[in-house]
């Protein structure tokens, strides 16, 4: 049982630490052979992985402190920042094609996507904040709402990023639906996401093979590569029993599941800790729903109320996405396991969105206990 009396910050800040510690010991053990074998130095992974951390816990401490609503004053600046940063992924990139990894003199910056999603989810909370009486009113929504998410989606489509569309997408859808908007502007919004992602994926032919070799019996032999990995992450998941190989001993990490400390990780933990190793990932990520569902219930305002939402279904739906696709529930969208997987972009604003969920938290402690005196 969870002690109540906890403040909910402290709990949030356990898990977390938790998170990046066994995850930092989990991506060095999926990642020390492969860095060894492309870089000669078994730690090559893991002290970049360090440093991202770092950077994200600067920007968490940072976020945490700030007065979160102030953000409202600068929304168009947000906005136009993260489009800025989005359109020089694709003027900047070597390639001289569009790209999902802002590149700057040959090192990779950030995914432009993980900005684009912060970027959403507070503006989304802000209109829905500002405009609590005109949310049913479709033809208002499509007006003033629409313009911003949808060129900002189709900005990251272009990249070409299909799984962040598609996730972004449904934590704004879910933001609205909580936000009780028209449900007559919500079945638009779903036929017209239908017929994009529909052209998209026909017309792209990796994105398309990914999507039938899924539709496929990934049980039998295929050269395709997004078979061979569900297939051989079920192996890992189930060779590691109860209590696992132990820390080290996976054999599939060794070459033969690709991105074993990336998209793959988990199958990793499994094999080496066993079922009761992937449990307490789970149990962890549950406290954080937990805690972020505390968060909600007691926000002060509709701008922390969904601010709080946007962050914690957003780190909870990168969570079961990934288990979706690991166990061949979900095609393979190669989304990170938040805090677990190897990933700079995606550490750091997840923890700037712990910092914000934080902050209200706080905020909203301090107001309950200056009304109770």
């Amino acid at each position: 049982m969870l002690n109540k009396n906890l403040p909910i910050d402290k709990l949030f800040l356990f898990a977390i630490i938790q998170l990046i510690a066994y995850g930092s010991l989990m991506m060095y053990s999926a990642s020390s052979h492969i860095a060894e074998q492309n870089f000669g130095n078994h730690l090559y992974y893991l002290l970049k992985h360090v440093k991202w951390i770092v950077i994200g816990i600067l920007l968490y401490q940072l976020v945490s402190r700030l007065r979160y609503r102030q953000i409202k004053t600068i929304i168009p600046v947000i906005v136009l920042f993260t489009w800025i940063i989005i359109l020089s992924a694709f003027y900047l990139n070597p390639g001289n094609r569009p790209s999902r990894w802002l590149i700057i003199n040959g090192t990779n910056w950030m995914t432009t996507s993980d900005l684009a999603r912060i970027m959403l989810i507070i503006y989304t909370a802000y209109f829905i904040d500002k405009y609590p009486d005109h949310l049913k009113n479709m033809k208002f929504m499509i007006i003033k709402f629409t313009p911003i998410p949808l060129i900002t989606l189709l900005l990251i489509l272009k990249q070409p990023d299909l799984s962040s569309t598609i996730i972004i997408g449904l934590i704004i859808l879910c933001m609205l639906i909580i936000s009780k908007v028209s449900y007559r502007y919500l079945g638009i919004l779903l036929l017209l996401a239908a017929i994009l992602l529909s052209y998209k994926i026909s017309t792209n032919n990796y994105m398309y093979e990914r999507l039938v070799t899924w539709t496929q019996d990934f049980n039998s032999d295929s050269p395709k590569i997004t078979d061979n990995q569900q297939r051989k992450a079920l192996m890992a998941l189930g060779s590691g029993g109860a209590f696992g190989k132990g820390l080290g001993n996976s054999e599939l990490k060794s070459g033969y599941l690709p991105a074993a400390h990336t998209d793959y990780i988990l199958p990793i933990i499994g094999e080496e800790y066993g079922f009761f190793g992937i449990a307490y990932v789970f149990l962890i990520f549950m406290l954080i729903f937990h805690m972020g569902i505390q968060t909600i219930k007691i926000a002060p305002d509709r701008f922390s109320l969904f601010l709080s939402l946007g962050v914690i279904v957003n780190i909870i739906f990168y969570f079961l996405i990934n288990v979706a696709y690991v166990i061949g529930y979900a095609p393979n969208t190669g989304l990170s396991l938040p805090f677990i997987s190897y990933g700079g972009s995606n550490t750091i604003f997840t923890l700037i969105g712990i910092g914000l969920l934080i902050n209200i938290s706080r905020d909203s402690l301090k107001l309950k206990n200056t009304k109770i005196a």
